[in-house]
């Protein structure tokens, strides 16, 4: 068994927001790295190419003859730097829910390691529509960034995988671009249509996927074929909306899986996911904690230099007072699902400088002594009659989650980018009318 193999290059296709077709939703993105390209550099693209064409350009070729030799690809370079902080992967996260195997692998590959296995596996983002404008993202996974972006980094176009983005103003005033539109192509749908039958896993992610006609339109369109009892449907969503539009077709479907982007309660959550009301993502949280068992869902959390020391005090809210059944309901992961975001750099938490990571070493020491002396938690005490260790794993997790974030900040100093962190969070707080210091007093020096 190889290290490094992942089951994604053979039986997955990922779909940027743009169309651009590109290794996993992990891989690293830069010019040269991630997007699947034409020998003449254009990308392949979901819009107009043929999907067994992009499984097999040079890209997936190499990456894949990587993988069963047991070596690193600089696409795969973001797991790599997970997993030797002990954060979980998404290679990891593959390997537990299928079972094409490095074994399948070798039998399946070509000695050019091309292929001829159909996709399982899609992920999709039908462009970028979105209502919140996340201080992590940027204009390429939500429209909503547009006017603050372009307000502070100036100009009317912004780099994208494919290239320059062009921004115009339409009648109304607002700013918009045809290039995220790749999803209207009849080239798509055809290929979709065709591979139906054979989808067994379809990752929805956005923009925000309640938001865009599309992905209702793929939903019905498994359903009509009769597929969708065999499909299971995972969704990053921001927890805005539950609609009962899409309420009523996740009936029809294998299993639902949601991903809920909550990455702290009230002001913090407000803050980092403006503009967002915690009033209403709570209640949305309610509302999918209380569907029907084909549902499961989890709170992924998103580490950022923003929220980074309002982790455990999450965890904690999480555990003893949100009393929810189903969401981190598993056994391997009751506490929350965590990760960290790697770019842009300046939200990076390895732009902490030595101080301010001591700190954050202090605040999640006090966090874990806490919960070592605290013996019942709340969330829990069903589970306690059935398995008496409940209590152990739920703190044996909790420390582990604190302990690989910490792990991941220490591996690098990325101190330099603290300038461009401060200025960007001053703009934002300004147009946003925030203050960083309400919800992150420990940067008071950073900001005085």
């Amino acid at each position: 068994m190889s290290k490094t193999f992942c089951p994604i290059p053979w039986n997955f296709q990922a779909v940027r927001n743009n169309g651009d077709i590109r290794i996993c939703c992990q891989a690293n993105v830069t010019p040269n790295q991630g997007v699947v390209r034409h020998p003449d550099g254009t990308s392949f693209n979901a819009g107009r190419d043929d999907f067994m064409e992009a499984k097999n350009a040079h890209l997936m070729k190499h990456v894949r003859m990587n993988m069963l030799d047991g070596k690193w690809s600089a696409e795969c370079g973001r797991g790599k730097s997970e997993e030797e902080a002990g954060l979980q992967s998404r290679r990891m996260y593959e390997l537990q829910h299928w079972d094409y195997s490095y074994k399948d692998a070798v039998r399946d590959t070509a000695p050019d390691g091309s292929i001829t296995v159909r996709n399982q596996y899609y992920d999709l983002r039908f462009g970028n529509l979105c209502n919140l404008a996340c201080r992590m993202c940027g204009p390429t996974d939500s429209h909503t960034w547009y006017e603050q972006w372009l307000g502070y980094h100036g100009g009317t176009s912004y780099e994208d995988t494919h290239g320059t983005v062009e921004l115009k103003r339409n009648a109304k005033g607002r700013l918009e671009t045809t290039d995220y539109d790749w999803h209207n192509s009849e080239t798509f749908w055809d290929q979709i249509e065709k591979n139906i039958p054979y989808i067994e896993h379809v990752y929805m992610a956005g923009g925000e996927p309640m938001m865009i006609e599309r992905h209702y339109e793929f939903l019905q369109r498994c359903i009509d074929s009769g597929c969708a009892k065999n499909i299971m449907i995972e969704y990053n969503t921001n927890m805005t909306s539950v609609p009962p539009r899409v309420l009523k077709m996740w009936e029809e479907f294998k299993q639902i899986r949601v991903g809920c982007s909550i990455d702290g309660m009230g002001d913090m959550l407000e803050y980092q996911r403006w503009p967002i009301k915690w009033k209403q993502a709570k209640a949305n949280l309610e509302k999918v904690d209380n569907l029907p068992n084909n549902i499961i869902a989890w709170i992924a959390f998103t580490v950022t230099a923003y929220n980074i020391f309002h982790l455990p005090e999450f965890m904690m809210w999480k555990l003893k007072e949100s009393g929810y059944k189903k969401i981190n309901s598993s056994s391997t992961k009751p506490v929350i699902t965590h990760h960290v975001a790697h770019g842009p750099k300046r939200a990076n938490i390895r732009i902490l400088n030595k101080e301010l990571k001591q700190d954050v070493h202090d605040n999640y020491n006090y966090y874990k002594d806490h919960l070592d002396t605290d013996t019942t938690i709340d969330s829990y005490k069903d589970k306690l009659a059935k398995d008496p260790t409940i209590d152990d794993k739920v703190k044996r997790k909790f420390n582990q989650i604190l302990d690989s974030v910490t792990k991941y900040m220490d591996a690098e100093d990325y101190s330099e980018k603290i300038p461009e962190f401060i200025k960007f969070t001053k703009y934002l707080d300004q147009e946003r009318k925030q203050n960083i210091l309400m919800v992150t007093p420990q940067y008071k020096e950073l900001f005085d």
